[in-house]
């Protein structure tokens, strides 16, 4: 399906129109928006061809124009009967769903738990993975949530089922063009009615998905914060019109972290929630501890909402700190890089400045080592694109080794990186969760290695509050109060790798999460019916303080546990 198409007149209306007729329009704009194609195999179809409920009213649909879709006659026949799954599988669901309720989940289980499977269905998912049923419960009962999950831990499963269980659409506002395009893709692919609008596109086309919008014809509308401040009175009034299911905040950090220092708009979208009538705000993040929690949500005007941590403490990768003096670094890393890696295997190499990752860069190659270097002045953005394909196996020649600043962008996924070395301690405890969290991401064994310098008023904490300051110069009106807390994030981050005590637990304590009350038997049957636990084995080596006996050579025991994940 795509949902760029054909201009659409304006809506007749249809006061006292015949059903015939208002179903013809129904049927004309549905055609439209799929470009008269089957949303499922493609093939064309006539003006005349019925249209047809993504979700039948019997398995919670609704009649809207974004539960209606073009299907040929073959596919429909076959569309119903798999979200309804087999004859066993619906029989257990019902009784389970029943259990359920009468067990005293009456009060706390919305009426479309219902059709949690065929919705599951319609997605493609089997089953959920552990930890995403309680927050599609909390959605679909009204609640405000803020989820910290793990990049690639199923995060738009969370907002995306219960969008399409509820009736009216589902705004979604992302901070990259690539997460959105991506998004939507897959939704489209899965017969979904999606879009998005940027200012890639024409105003012919931004009008055009405006109006599918209004005429209820997009379930979920990704959007850049910035659209609701465009110059544009028109669109910011189309925008303001609409009355949301949801609104989601994707990279929700954004919000604290890029909402004062590198994208405004995320800082004002508790102004726009109250535009759009205060719908429920469902953020997801990947990393925020807890004081960054309660800052997104206090911006956000969501103080109540339910708070869900989880994936924090990632079992399958070993935690190491080693203080290792700056000018010994890049023999350091060479050593590590030499490592023979599982196979499939990649390494990482994070760096705080390009300019940094030049030196290392350029060490590297004298001792016999040519590393790419990835950052964001790195040529031309082709080029950028081409050494991120080339790590994640889609170019060739493919490479298993790269030095990348931040830069490397969010979203991108490599499950088989095995080897995370920071050439220093980021910025923030939640940078460093999310660099290191790339790691093991496919539940085998991994490693993540950050450097310092055992100081906390040493040349690696000094170069970080340079930086930082240096980016709050680049603002019209610095913020004291935001420059302190960058300031304390640094020396949290400083304390963290000197800290004698178990890192692990350190990480898990930092990020927290309100504490979750023991599970209903109600939510415990739904569970069983429809969620698997995690199977990812817990790593036998911890981190550098639990294991300090263990470790002799820190090359030697790092080249054991890579060796650990590749007898895995």
């Amino acid at each position: 399906m795509n949902v760029i198409s054909p201009p659409l007149s304006p809506a007749r209306p249809v006061g006292d129109a015949p059903a015939a007729s208002i179903w013809a329009e129904t049927r004309r704009v549905v055609h439209a928006r799929d470009c008269y194609r089957c949303t499922s195999c493609g093939c064309e179809v006539g003006r005349d061809a019925d249209v047809h409920h993504l979700l039948p009213r019997s398995m919670g649909g609704t009649d809207e124009l974004a539960n209606l879709v073009t299907l040929c006659d073959g596919c429909h026949a076959a569309h119903h009967p798999m979200l309804a799954g087999g004859l066993a599988r619906r029989v257990i669901e019902r009784w389970a769903v029943r259990l359920a309720r009468l067990f005293g989940g009456a009060h706390e289980l919305d009426q479309a738990t219902e059709y949690l499977g065929p919705g599951l269905r319609l997605l493609g998912v089997e089953r959920f993975r552990e930890g995403q049923l309680a927050v599609v419960q909390a959605a679909l009962q009204g609640k405000s949530v803020l989820v910290v999950r793990p990049t690639g831990s199923g995060k738009t499963l969370c907002f995306q089922l219960p969008a399409i269980l509820r009736a009216g659409p589902t705004v979604v506002v992302s901070p990259l063009k690539a997460l959105m395009s991506e998004q939507v893709a897959s939704l489209l692919r899965k017969k979904v009615p999606a879009s998005f609008v940027n200012s890639d596109l024409s105003m012919e086309e931004k009008k055009l998905r405006y109006s599918l919008l209004r005429r209820g014809a997009i379930k979920l509308l990704h959007l850049a914060p910035e659209r609701f401040f465009v110059r544009s009175e028109a669109e910011r009034a189309r925008l303001a019109e609409l009355r949301p299911a949801f609104l989601v905040v994707d990279e929700a950090h954004c919000v604290d972290q890029w909402g004062a220092d590198f994208r405004p708009e995320y800082s004002r979208l508790g102004d726009i929630r109250r535009q759009l009538g205060n719908p429920p705000v469902l953020a997801f993040t990947a990393t925020a501890g807890q004081e960054m929690q309660a800052r997104i949500l206090a911006s956000l005007g969501a103080e109540d909402a339910e708070v869900f941590v989880s994936g924090v403490d990632r079992p399958n990768i070993t935690l190491l700190r080693w203080a290792v003096a700056e000018d010994s670094r890049a023999a350091k890393i060479a050593q590590l890089l030499a490592l023979p890696l599982p196979e499939g295997g990649k390494a990482m190499v994070f760096v705080p400045s390009a300019r940094v990752g030049e030196d290392l860069q350029a060490a590297l190659r004298s001792l016999g080592m040519n590393v790419p270097l990835y950052h964001s002045r790195l040529g031309r953005p082709f080029e950028r694109e081409q050494l991120v394909k080339r790590f994640t196996n889609q170019s060739e020649p493919a490479i298993d080794r790269i030095i990348s600043t931040s830069a490397f962008g969010m979203g991108i996924d490599v499950p088989s990186l095995r080897l995370v070395i920071h050439w220093q301690a980021p910025a923030s405890v939640e940078d460093l969760m999310q660099e290191l969290g790339r790691a093991g991401r496919d539940g085998l064994q991994a490693v993540s290695i950050v450097m310092h310098d055992n100081a906390s008023d040493g040349r690696d904490v000094k170069r970080l509050r340079f930086m930082a300051d240096l980016a709050g110069k680049d603002q019209e009106q610095p913020d004291p109060a935001a420059r302190e807390s960058r300031m304390r994030k640094i020396d949290q981050v400083s304390a963290m790798m000197r800290e004698e005590s178990c890192y692990r637990r350190q990480m898990v304590d930092y990020f927290g999460g309100k504490q979750r009350q023991r599970r209903s038997l109600a939510v415990r049957i739904l569970e069983w019916l429809f969620s698997t636990r995690s199977r990812v084995k817990r790593t036998a080596h911890c981190c550098d303080f639990c294991d300090r006996e263990k470790i002799g050579s820190e090359v030697d025991y790092t080249a054991m546990l890579l060796g650990a994940g590749a007898r895995r």
